[in-house]
Parts: C-alpha cells; sequence; structure tokens
C-alpha cells in the first residue's frame, strides 16, 4: 500500500500521523533521556518491543511535555556492521539506530525534525561515534524513506534470512542468541517469549533445548524475511571522506510522483 501519511505506531500496532500539517518545532523538543524511560516507551508502543544494548537514548517532547517520541543508539550485534558500513576500521567510532518511533500524535514530517536533532545529542554524549548505520525492514512497511531524506547513504540490501515468527511477531536474533548460549539476560529473554503465549522451559529443560522443542511442536514457526536496507548517516568530514569508497546505491521507490513533497529537517554538519 502507498500512502501520503507517514507511518507511526502506538501500543504495538501500526497506525499514520493524525495530522497532516507539517511539524510546528516550536511546540517540541529534543532532549536525551533515561534509558529506563526509554525501554519502557518501546515496550510499550513499538512492534520490536525488546531493549538493544543502548548507548544513549533521546527523546521528542511534544505539548505539555508529554513523551511522543523516542531514539535509541547502540551497540551493533557485530563490529562488521560499523566497519562495512562506514569505512572506520575502528567499531567505536560509529553505532547503530536501534530504535526510532513516533506516535501518531506527532505531525507529518516529524521523522526528519527528530533524527536531525537526535544526532546533534549523539555527537554532544558521544563525541567520538562519528557514523551511525540503520536498517529499514520493507517486511514491517519500512523503506527508510526518512532516512533518504536526510541524505543518509543507502549502502546495501542485506540477503534474505530465516528468522523464527510467534503470534505474528518476529523474535529478534539477539533475544534467540541470549537464550541459546544462555548468556546474562536470558531469563528476561525467556520472559518475553511466554509472554507471547509460549509455555515456559519444562524442569531440568536447558534453554537450548526448550527453543528447539518449540520449533519442533511448531510454536515457534520459521519464516523466510525480506532483505533489510542498510543505510549510513555521515555526520562529520572524516566520515565523509570514508564514505566515499563504499557502495552508494539509489534509494529505493518511496512515493508515487503525484504525492506531495513535505518539507524537511535536513542535518548540519555536527
Amino acid at each position: 500500500m502507498e500512502t501520503t501519511r507517514s507511518q507511526r505506531w502506538r501500543e504495538r500496532r501500526a497506525l499514520w500521523a493524525r495530522d497532516l500539517t507539517v511539524i510546528d518545532p516550536k511546540a517540541y523538543t529534543v532532549d536525551v533521556i533515561d534509558h529506563g524511560t526509554a525501554r519502557a516507551f518501546i515496550a510499550l508502543h513499538h512492534y520490536l518491543p525488546s531493549y538493544p544494548a543502548a548507548r544513549v537514548a533521546v527523546g521528542l517532547f511534544g505539548r505539555n511535555a508529554a513523551l511522543e517520541g523516542v531514539a535509541v543508539f547502540a551497540v551493533p550485534t557485530t563490529d562488521a556492521v560499523i566497519t562495512k558500513h562506514t569505512g572506520f576500521e575502528d567499531p567505536d567510532r560509529g553505532c547503530v539506530l536501534a530504535r526510532l518511533i513516533l506516535t501518531d500524535a506527532v505531525p507529518q514530517n516529524g521523522e526528519s525534525f527528530f533524527v536531525a536533532r537526535a544526532f546533534r545529542h549523539l555527537r554532544r554524549e558521544r563525541p567520538n561515534i562519528e557514523a551511525v548505520v540503520s536498517y529499514s525492514d520493507p517486511g514491517a512497511g519500512h523503506i527508510g524513506r526518512v532516512y533518504c531524506a536526510l541524505s543518509a547513504a543507502h549502502r546495501a540490501v542485506t540477503k534474505p534470512r530465516t528468522v523464527l515468527r510467534v503470534a505474528g511477531k518476529t523474535i529478534s536474533g539477539r533475544t534467540l542468541s541470549k537464550i541459546r548460549l544462555g548468556e546474562q539476560g536470558h531469563a528476561g529473554a525467556i520472559d518475553q517469549l511466554v509472554a507471547l503465549g509460549l509455555p515456559r522451559p519444562m524442569t531440568s529443560e536447558g534453554p537450548a533445548a526448550w527453543l528447539w522443542r518449540l520449533e519442533r511442536e511448531r510454536r515457534l514457526l520459521r519464516y523466510q524475511q525480506a532483505g533489510l536496507y542498510a543505510y549510513c548517516f555521515e555526520l562529520t568530514r572524516e566520515a565523509r571522506r570514508r564514505g566515499r569508497a563504499l557502495p552508494r546505491l539509489q534509494y529505493p521507490k518511496a512515493l508515487p510522483l503525484a504525492d506531495p513533497v513535505l518539507p524537511l529537517f535536513p542535518m548540519q554538519e555536527i
């Protein structure tokens, strides 16, 4: 489906921006928030309710200081995510935008306003970070339109992969690896799956064996997931210099030509 409205989320349901006007910058503020606040917001609203290994969380506040959006900058699953898409040999010079969510109360072009300002706070909090990688999941209706609007480099389309789903929800690979390997936090990961309707492990049943049983019993189902779009935001001159040697693909098609063009809030060098 194609639409002129921006997709939003509220209580883990996909919605559309209610306000067809554009955002009034004077009506919103952006600031760093604590991880507890960000975690609760993500758990309540995001279609991926788990909280990543966060470095910095930034919030968008609307009228009456209500929290209407969150951006979470996090540690990537592997260092290769940073070195491959940013060109920096030192993975600490990059991070991932692991969660970005605005509620349907935010007007149409709120994403570009919010993300551009969130990057400024990221740089103030972590000045060593010069590039940000983010992925868009077309299976969830995301092709990275806001990333294109902010001139992010479209680096790649990842290979399709097999994912596990329950109750129509995809379980993140990090959640599954915590359980399989018995890592710190695996008990909380098990709780997440139980909250989706899966039975708890039986007495003396190890976490990895529990997952295998759920697959055999077809409580956890395998699905082929389309490739993700990988983008890179180059926040400094050095990051742009490094990016010259890396791929820069054409942006995916977003909207028909007849759709109106909304004003956007571009990034500045920070």
